[in-house]
């Protein structure tokens, strides 16, 4: 279906502003009327054939549901679901658990991960298809949601994004609502609702709005949250760049080629590392919270809201990675409001790192803060690595993919939607699908003012414990962007069962289906 799904609008790393413009659902033949009822999985159900699919592919159901929301009938979410096995999405009297996936962005299409992570059908860089044998609906009945309203297929009322993730947990419940009006055995059926990266900022206030209602539509029993977005911006992106047990020196110990294998640059880092206070000790048990780190720049720089979105930082690798197939270095920042003037100073500091052959660090003397970088030490070490370090320097590899270290050339291919598959998924005609829009949500800028779910997640937790929700938080070693450092940190600053953080690190080795190793688990009072 790509080529033809071709198959599903823009290149999947592409960032498009966020639609003024109104959009509303299609009503195609065959629509109950009335209200949600079994009767609309007959009309939701994927009947007709999807371009391109040469292999078996069990009952699915796609289409748009409406959130409920007054006066804003258009403001709807976008799934598609998939069923373990014949019958089990439509069951009445099934006691399994089912799942629902949601990307982050904000902004981001669920579609990304069914197509490209943990969905059945599988996009290849050619625009064939193949089947996912690792598909997590092969686990549970499972669910990929496009939200907030207007991500993806989902549509919305002209300037009627949601304003913040208060809004957004009110809005997913409204659409959960409806849906087991069609499914009416998912509302007592275990849930279990995972996501990643600005996923982990949904899924705490969604969870938070769960346990605010008295009947809520379903049976919320588990969270997992992948590469998140729990903490603010510096602990999930900056404070990764860490030394053991310390908190950003983390990503270069990982992958020391980001800075050539080279000592004086390592202990740069360190020491920059130290100044900004970003040297947190984990111990276990936690004794005391974290102090509030603060972000140093240079005066002028506008950083209020700047590490709320890693999209943001996808949008500037994309213009990176343009400007090396381009054969320019300036250094862009479509996150700031720089002036003309601040930009062709960067070009000029850019250019002349060109003539050496590593940075010149001997103008630094202890103690300093740099001038230019201030603490955006992740800034400053993607900066390096394209301007120093193989394979990324230069034009030589293209780009620099935040979300898998080792992957230079990023490959991903793009995506389009033709009418005959959009007719299949009774997706809306009335706007295009986009891999991730730029969200405007109410904040300066259109930025979400919402604070981080670190700031509330002890209440969280509590409610967790007392209503036996678990939590699982999970990073993968490659995503640079939020590594596992920043969620080391979240855990160890969190009271959960009465105490703070794991009281011992983790250190259990993780196993995959072939006995490869592949990774660290640890698992303490409903958390893992």
């Amino acid at each position: 279906m790509l080529q033809s799904l071709a198959a599903l609008a823009v290149c999947a790393t592409a960032l498009v502003q966020g639609q003024s413009v109104g959009s509303f659902p299609h009503s195609y033949p065959g629509e109950p009327s009335g209200d949600f009822s079994p009767e609309w999985q007959n009309y939701f159900q994927v009947t007709d054939p999807l371009p391109n699919i040469s292999f078996p592919l069990g009952r699915n159901w796609a289409g748009n549901i409406p959130v409920g929301r007054p006066d804003h009938p258009n403001d709807t979410l976008f799934f598609w679901a998939f069923e373990k096995e014949n019958g089990s999405l439509t069951s009445n009297s099934s006691e399994d658990p089912w799942g629902i996936w949601l990307n982050g962005g904000p902004g981001s299409s669920s579609m990304l991960g069914l197509f490209f992570e943990n969905g059945p059908l599988h996009v290849a860089d050619d625009y064939s298809l193949f089947s996912n044998n690792n598909s997590w609906d092969k686990l549970a009945d499972y669910i990929w949601i496009d939200q907030p309203v207007g991500v993806g297929f989902g549509t919305v009322d002209k300037n009627s994004f949601v304003p913040d993730e208060d809004q957004m947990g009110i809005d997913f419940f409204g659409f959960l609502a409806n849906l087991v009006k069609v499914f009416p055995g998912l509302k007592t059926r275990p849930l279990h609702l995972t996501g990643e990266s600005y996923a982990g900022t949904y899924i705490p206030y969604i969870t938070k709005t769960y346990f605010g209602l008295t009947d809520p539509p379903v049976n919320l029993t588990k969270i997992a949250i992948g590469d998140g977005t729990i903490g603010s911006g510096i602990v999930f992106e900056i404070l990764p760049t860490r030394t053991h047990y310390q908190v950003q020196l983390t990503v270069i110990e990982t992958y020391p080629q980001l800075i050539g294998y080279d000592p004086d640059v390592y202990n740069y880092f360190k020491t920059q590392n130290h100044l900004c206070g970003f040297d947190l000790n984990l111990t276990y048990p936690q004794t005391g919270k974290f102090p509030t780190l603060n972000l140093t720049v240079e005066p002028g720089i506008e950083v209020a809201a700047r590490y709320r979105s890693d999209m943001q930082r996808r949008l500037k690798m994309n213009v990176v990675s343009e400007s090396l197939k381009a054969g320019l270095f300036a250094r862009h920042d479509d996150e700031s409001n720089d002036s003309d003037e601040r930009e062709m100073r960067r070009k000029a500091k850019r250019d002349s790192w060109k003539l050496e052959k590593k940075r010149d660090l001997s103008a630094l003397p202890n103690g300093t803060v740099d001038t230019w970088y201030g603490c955006d030490l992740y800034d400053e070490m993607i900066d390096y690595a394209l301007n120093f370090s193989i394979p990324w320097k230069g034009n030589t590899f293209d780009g620099f993919d935040v979300y898998n270290i080792p992957d230079a050339l990023d490959p991903e291919a793009p995506m389009d939607a033709n009418n005959r598959t959009r007719t299949a998924i009774h997706a809306p005609t009335s706007k295009d699908w986009e891999s991730s829009i730029n969200y405007m949500f109410s904040g300066p800028g259109g930025q979400d003012p919402s604070v981080e779910p670190m700031a509330f997640l002890d209440d969280l937790a509590a409610n967790a414990t007392k209503h036996g929700v678990g939590i699982v938080v999970y990073s993968g070693n490659d995503d640079s962007l939020v590594s596992h450092a920043g969620t080391q940190v979240v855990i160890q600053n969190t009271t959960f069962g009465g105490i703070q953080g794991f009281t011992r690190p983790p250190s259990t080795p993780w196993f995959d289906d072939t006995g490869s190793f592949a990774g660290i688990v640890h698992q303490e009072r409903n958390w893992t």
